[in-house]
């Protein structure tokens, strides 16, 4: 018996990127929560804990795409037959790891959601909980739903985060925009991945970009925010002085 091991749709090169999402996706919710502990916002607290959910989301969606064959050899007089088939638990891993996915990226998402909504209504955000399951379980058959519910809730995202840079017009302002929009087209490239495997890895290598993007800004603000409060305990010791 031999066994076969596969990983990912694109010749494990998906897999690889999405091995990238998960350290940029824990490093930003690292960083989110050193910003928490020096500013003592809740909100930085939750875009933790969302990017926490993101980068556990991946780790299933490496899972999902596991495949591990079953090689046969048989022995036909003068060629050899070799027959490859998968072992069932890989399917039931399969299934189960790609629902925790989308569980957890939606969840990681619909937090950022919550956030920009300054939603605290309990009853409001259980709705929302409710029809992301809702999506999830249609999602099961009909795989487009799970897309197109995100590309709804990342467009709402990118609309305001397009407002809120052309009021600031700063660097910062401008780096969540377009991670946020490269994230909403990546979901599109998704959809379309049955008409070429290719446009899934497009869809991947948009997703890597747009995290990045979201991790410079998290180091700028995450500096900023470190000087700032320097500056004001050495304003405050200077005049203790005096």
């Amino acid at each position: 018996m031999q066994l076969a091991l596969s990983l990912g749709k694109f010749y494990g090169i998906d897999s690889l990127v999405e091995i990238l999402i998960i350290i940029v996706s824990f490093i930003i919710s690292y960083y989110s929560n050193k910003i928490y502990r020096l500013v003592k916002d809740k909100n930085y607290r939750l875009f933790s804990f969302a990017f926490l959910a993101i980068a556990i989301s991946f780790i299933f969606k490496i899972l999902s795409n596991l495949t591990i064959l079953h090689k046969t050899n048989i022995h036909v007089t003068n060629f050899v037959l070799v027959v490859l088939t998968e072992f069932e638990f890989i399917e039931v891993v399969n299934f189960i790891s790609l629902i925790l996915y989308k569980s957890f990226y939606l969840v990681g998402f619909l937090i950022l959601f919550l956030i920009l909504t300054k939603t605290s209504n309990k009853e409001k955000i259980f709705l929302f909980f409710y029809l992301s399951l809702i999506t999830i379980l249609f999602s099961i058959y009909f795989d487009f739903v799970f897309h197109i519910t995100l590309i709804l809730i990342l467009l709402f995202l990118t609309y305001n985060f397009f407002i809120n840079y052309n009021k600031r017009k700063s660097i910062n302002s401008f780096l969540v925009f377009f991670a946020f929009l490269l994230l909403s087209v990546d979901h599109l490239f998704f959809i379309l991945e049955d008409i070429n495997l290719i446009l899934y890895l497009i869809g991947e290598i948009l997703s890597l970009i747009g995290f990045l993007c979201l991790l410079v800004n998290q180091i700028k603000i995450k500096n900023e925010k470190t000087n700032t409060v320097r500056s004001n305990k050495r304003y405050f010791r200077d005049n203790k002085r005096k």
